[in-house]
């Protein structure tokens, strides 16, 4: 049985307690303030992923990279990505252009790694596509904003119940290369609970999304979302660090809060669209 600390879980509580209502808020709003909530989460994870890189000695371009997460992000909330091929050739084109005269040890490797890492967490832009989805479909615009929630909701009731499960049953680890305190015990229950929350929840915030889809995106959640986080406990292990950053007291950084989100978000568009939503 592993010891729940819960000293952390104080902080942890805290911060959620002020900064959900807010998130949340902003996320009914929609519009621009999503937007600008978005860019804030982009170009923090993105920092804290080069800055692991850094860890292993590595030097990728940040201020690029930055610079092009917003730009996917804007191109995605403004055009739907229309423009999208344009503009990823534009920011490739660049990275082997900088790179090429910066006269940095591993350029293969900053190049890589510069185009990856913003790659990786602009997938978190799809967050704005689900958010417009109502504009483009013409149905209430706030039903794009329950949509996140929902989504939001499920993977954070996911995470908690995996945690405290595991932590009080956990025997089998899940991954202990990776996450030594991550059991399959957590992980089972946490896939259960997440389905069964994602149910519950769009009788709360979207009447109109059938039992079926609503059942699909807890699924989405069980699975990639714990996927999702064992990926960033990868990369963490490998730069020899326990968080991202410290930036959010009790959670980490804010790589650590929103790496589910990166693959679960793009999942939930693809199968939204797919439903015709």
């Amino acid at each position: 049985m592993k010891q729940i600390r819960y000293g952390e879980l104080g902080k942890r509580v805290s911060v959620a307690a002020i900064t959900i209502p807010v998130i949340f808020g902003v996320i009914l709003w929609g519009r621009a303030a999503f937007l600008v909530l978005v860019d804030i989460i982009l170009v923090m994870a993105l920092w804290e992923f080069y800055n692991l890189a850094e860890q292993k000695g590595f030097s990728p371009l940040k201020f690029l990279g930055i610079l092009s997460v917003l730009a996917i992000s804007s191109a995605l909330y403004f055009s739907h990505g229309r423009w999208m091929t344009e503009l990823l050739s534009a920011i490739l084109f660049s990275i082997l252009l900088l790179e090429l005269f910066r006269g940095k040890p591993n350029a293969l490797a900053n190049a890589a790694i510069t185009l990856f890492g913003l790659l990786y967490i602009s997938l978190l832009s799809s967050l704005i596509l689900i958010r417009e989805l109502p504009v483009r479909s013409g149905s209430n615009y706030r039903m794009g904003g329950w949509l996140v929630i929902l989504i939001f909701s499920t993977i954070w009731i996911c995470d908690t119940v995996a945690y405290f499960y595991g932590s009080r049953f956990g025997k089998h680890p899940l991954f202990k290369r990776v996450s030594p305190n991550k059991t399959w015990e957590g992980a089972i229950a946490g896939f259960f609970v997440g389905i069964i929350a994602a149910v519950g929840l769009h009788y709360i915030f979207i009447p109109s999304l059938s039992t079926i889809d609503s059942m699909v995106i807890g699924l989405i959640v069980g699975i990639l979302g714990q996927i999702s986080d064992l990926i960033e406990s990868l990369y963490k292990r490998d730069a020899g660090v326990k968080d991202s950053s410290s930036i959010l007291p009790g959670h980490g950084g804010f790589l650590d809060r929103f790496d589910s989100p990166i693959l679960v978000g793009p999942c939930v568009y693809v199968y939204l669209l797919l439903i015709g939503f």
